[in-house]
């Protein structure tokens, strides 16, 4: 029962996300690296050299940035899937309530038929007592029964 519940539980600690957000990092910290290069040697008109000598210069600005664009981006995507997460449980409850509706329903009617062929045979059974012909059809006809 507690490993059943261990693997019901989502944490935003696993593997598979720190793998993710690393491999977000490094994206955001390139595209980073490159705008700022590209920022120095066509806005700045500097050479390639002077370019890289800039970028060193910002590099904590640079990691800091490609830093905090990846806890947003983890963040969106940690809201999303537990957005996701939610509207899935939502779908199974209705799913099983519908179900649970229908089998009422069934079970109602079933009552209902019964009740019918009951008042039916109360019927049948006062009508022969009193020595009358009883012609009433019965309630449901015998291919009916299955429903």
């Amino acid at each position: 029962m507690e490993e059943e519940n261990r693997d019901q539980r989502s944490s935003i600690f696993t593997v598979r996300n720190a793998e993710n957000a690393m491999i977000t990092f490094t994206i955001l910290a390139l595209f980073c690296f490159l705008v700022v290069l590209f920022h120095e040697m066509l806005i700045k008109s500097q050479s390639f050299v002077d370019a890289l000598y800039s970028v060193a210069r910002n590099i904590s600005k640079i990691m800091s940035a490609a830093t905090m664009l990846t806890i947003f981006e983890e963040a969106i995507d940690i809201m999303f899937q537990r957005i996701r997460d939610t509207l899935k449980k939502e779908r199974e409850l209705k799913a099983r309530i519908s179900a649970e509706a229908m089998e009422a329903g069934r079970a109602e009617g079933r009552a209902e038929v019964y009740r019918e062929v009951a008042e039916w045979n109360q019927r049948r059974i006062e009508a022969e007592a009193r020595g009358e012909k009883f012609t009433e059809p019965p309630p449901i006809s015998p291919q009916d029964s299955s429903a």
